[in-house]
């Protein structure tokens, strides 16, 4: 941070704000990896996500831009962890939401949490041991469409439906 501080670029959330395409405030200067803070074209708010899958796909979209071909990150913000017999996924954004619906069996450890804002569409999911439904939390999240909590809430109802 101390560098970038020195080089005069605009700073966000402990890291280097970043526009979509990973540019900085300085147009011949990109940043990548747990240091960018993007603005993301899907949430409009510059989010700036400590995990190597950042470091590993960001640096594509940077070169792309520097070679004149500007792109945008639009990679959904995705953590995982493995505590003992837990197993967690969580994808997408949700610093600000109305409600969490859970599907599946909580009280087992194995369940999907969902956040939605005030008109009910799906900001993040969260899997807790279910380890196949990752894609479809993905989908929901991109569609930004209103699903029925119930429906959502019922495991005989397959994602794909609430599209």
């Amino acid at each position: 941070i101390g560098l970038a501080e020195k080089a005069g670029l605009e700073l966000s959330d402990g890291g280097v704000a970043v526009d979509a395409s990973l540019q900085t405030s300085d147009p011949d200067i990109y940043a990548v990896g747990d240091i960018a803070a993007a603005r993301h074209p899907l949430f409009g708010d510059r989010i700036r996500t400590e995990h190597w899958a950042n470091a590993l796909k960001q640096p594509a979209v940077a070169v792309a831009g520097v070679l004149g071909n500007p792109g945008s990150y639009d990679e959904l913000p995705y953590f995982f962890t493995d505590q003992y017999d837990l197993g967690m996924e969580y994808v997408g954004h949700a610093p600000e939401y109305d409600s969490v619906v859970f599907r599946g069996d909580v009280g087992a450890r194995e369940f999907t949490a969902f956040w939605l804002d005030k008109d009910a569409r799906v900001l993040a999911g969260m899997n807790v041991n279910i380890w196949d439904g990752l894609d479809d939390i993905k989908a929901l999240v991109r569609s930004g469409k209103t699903v029925d909590a119930a429906r959502l809430a019922d495991p005989e109802v397959p994602p794909a439906a609430l599209l």
